[in-house]
């Protein structure tokens, strides 16, 4: 890769105000300290949490019916 890319990529990472941008950089270079769920947005948490009662009250889909319903729908087309 070419220094003057670098140096580019460098420039635009000091520049950015971008919190979402920054964790993902974070992540990919390995400086992610401690769970990842810190760095997951709150609304994303919220839809996990809500997922994951729901399937503590028995709502959820088991995966076998999930699994057949794909299938029908992808690989029995005519």
């Amino acid at each position: 890769m070419d220094i003057a890319l670098k140096y580019k990529i460098v420039e635009k990472i000091v520049q950015t105000n971008d919190d979402t941008l920054l964790n993902e950089i974070k992540s990919l270079v390995g400086l992610s300290e401690g769970d990842f769920w810190n760095d997951v947005p709150h609304e994303i948490k919220k839809a996990v949490n809500q997922a994951k009662e729901e399937l503590d009250r028995g709502q959820g889909i088991p995966h076998s019916q999930v699994m057949a319903e794909v299938k029908d729908l992808f690989l029995n087309k005519k």
